[in-house]
């Protein structure tokens, strides 16, 4: 390939070379634009990257064809945006959204792939992205995986030490917080004293001097013992808390960074709030609800996951091998019940946020997608709220990205950044409305002329996991929400604090 610069800025297309040469091409348009400060070049990128074939893509070759597309957005955002103003606080960009989707394929296509290095680029790069767009809480499971695969990986250290400490000043939790300083201070020192490139090693030490001119080096070292904590009575709900560690489930914020058994219990609430006189906590009766649904939810799944002995309820329930390795089951059950809990905990989560913001929806025309959007009658097209946008509220721009992972049949909400949206809807739909099947061995799809949905069980049981994590991020970010915005509250007249007891344990029967 013997092709100038100039040669390749009047190509029409890529698809005449090879997978290797048109990500090498690519790569040069996206780092000749971004070095010369020229978006040219990178939006002539973009163009041939959707006219491009992958039909003869090997997985390697596609993880990092999207990889570079991602790197082409973000480029081309950075020239484009002015980080100084409100622009910096747009709830809805197309270039963040393009990086999302692109960095989601090319991780998709990374599990198969010996390339370390490109898998914790990606998964980094994940990290960054989620934290920018409020979706903090999972910023930390991606930058995680960084370290599990390399624990070496420095920016791993440093972003994770950044995160913590933006994720810290959001907290309304003093013990929390102070926590989340202690372990970004930690995670920020191990970076810098590592090989990374000098502008993200200056911002590290600078958070780290932050950090060490409001605590002490003394307390900032003192870490107590994080495991002598109690998880249960028994050896069952050892069993199940220690699973629930283990998979970062419970709803606490420090779950997010460590498994410690200082972990293992649901302390997320709803901040303090100011309430107008004779109005009842109906915020945090829809919580406590939310709440409860989750830690059912959870176990079942748990249940479903691990309980797989034969359950007595199932003896005599006579049925036909229609041999296609069909699970009936109280055990598959579960799981499916788990699944339809946590997919409805959106809604509840959006019928929430439409009263306490004001926006103005119907209750019964409320859905977690719908709240973010109003229809324009001068443009004809739906447009953000501006109520959501003049929040500038990190949560609820987290709230409404994580909105983007859920597909919705209508016009104005099919767009999402999750390339498995629309297949999770539809397992929702054939779940509560046709047939659908869990299969121990075989083929996941449609068949029977559309009438069932078709799914391996290992395949159903890991979609179901990664839904309940999506929820139980969600209701972090509500809670964090809403606390930002009590903030914002001026109290012009007397207020009457309300202080509600804990509901004990023996009341849940």
């Amino acid at each position: 390939m013997n092709l100038t610069f100039e040669d390749i800025l009047n190509l029409k297309d890529l698809n005449e070379f090879d997978s290797v040469q048109v990500t090498n091409i690519l790569a040069i348009l996206f780092e000749t634009g971004r070095e010369s400060q020229d978006i040219k070049p990178i939006k002539i990128g973009l163009e041939f990257s959707e006219l491009q074939n992958l039909e003869n893509f090997s997985d390697d070759d596609k993880m990092t064809f999207h990889f570079n597309i991602a790197n082409g957005w973000s480029y081309l955002q950075q020239l484009t945006q002015n980080l100084n103003t409100d622009e910096f606080w747009s709830f809805n960009l197309k270039e963040l959204e393009q990086q999302a989707i692109n960095l989601r394929l090319a991780l998709s296509f990374s599990e198969q792939s010996e390339n370390i290095l490109k898998k914790c680029q990606i998964l980094t790069n994940l990290g960054n992205l989620f934290s920018h767009l409020g979706r903090f809480s999972e910023a930390q499971l991606y930058w995680k995986k960084v370290l599990n695969i390399d624990s070496s990986f420095p920016m791993a250290h440093g972003n994770i030490g950044f995160g913590l400490f933006h994720y810290a000043k959001v907290l309304y939790d003093n013990g929390q917080q102070l926590l989340f300083f202690k372990f970004a201070h930690k995670y920020l020192k191990k970076s810098v004293n590592s090989d990374i490139y000098e502008d993200a090693k200056q911002a590290f030490k600078n958070i780290i001097e932050l950090i060490e001119s409001i605590i002490s080096q003394e307390v900032l070292e003192d870490i107590q013992d994080l495991e002598n904590f109690s998880i249960g009575t028994t050896k069952q709900e050892c069993e199940y808390r220690k699973w629930c560690l283990e998979n970062q489930l419970f709803l606490n914020p420090l779950n997010d960074i460590i498994t410690k058994n200082i972990t293992a219990h649901d302390c997320l609430l709803l901040p303090t709030m100011t309430l107008k006189s004779g109005t009842s906590p109906i915020y945090q009766t829809i919580f406590n609800q939310v709440k409860q649904e989750f830690a059912s939810a959870r176990h079942l799944l748990y249940e479903g996951l691990n309980k797989n002995e034969l359950h007595y309820s199932d003896k005599d329930n006579l049925q036909l091998d229609t041999l296609d390795f069909a699970v009936y089951s109280y055990s598959s059950e579960k799981t499916k019940i788990a699944f339809r809990i946590c997919y409805s905990i959106f809604d509840k989560i959006g019928y929430l946020l439409n009263d306490y913001l004001n926006l103005g929806f119907k209750p019964n025309k409320v859905s977690y997608r719908s709240i973010w959007n109003i229809y324009d009658k001068t443009t004809k097209s739906y447009k953000l709220n501006p109520e959501i946008i003049q929040t500038q509220n990190w949560a609820l721009r987290g709230l409404y990205w994580l909105s983007k992972d859920l597909f919705e049949n209508k016009e104005e909400f099919t767009s999402t950044i999750e390339p498995e949206a629309q297949e999770l809807a539809q397992i929702r739909n054939f779940i509560e409305h046709k047939s659908f099947k869990i299969i121990d061995f075989g083929q996941s799809g449609i068949l029977d002329n559309g009438l069932t949905y078709v799914i391996e069980r290992t395949e159903f049981e890991q979609k179901t996991l990664n839904l309940m994590k999506l929820v139980r991020a969600s209701m972090i970010y509500l809670s964090i929400g809403i606390n930002l915005e009590e903030k914002k509250k001026e109290i012009t007249k007397p207020v009457l604090p309300i202080d509600f007891i804990e509901l004990k344990d023996e009341y849940k029967r």
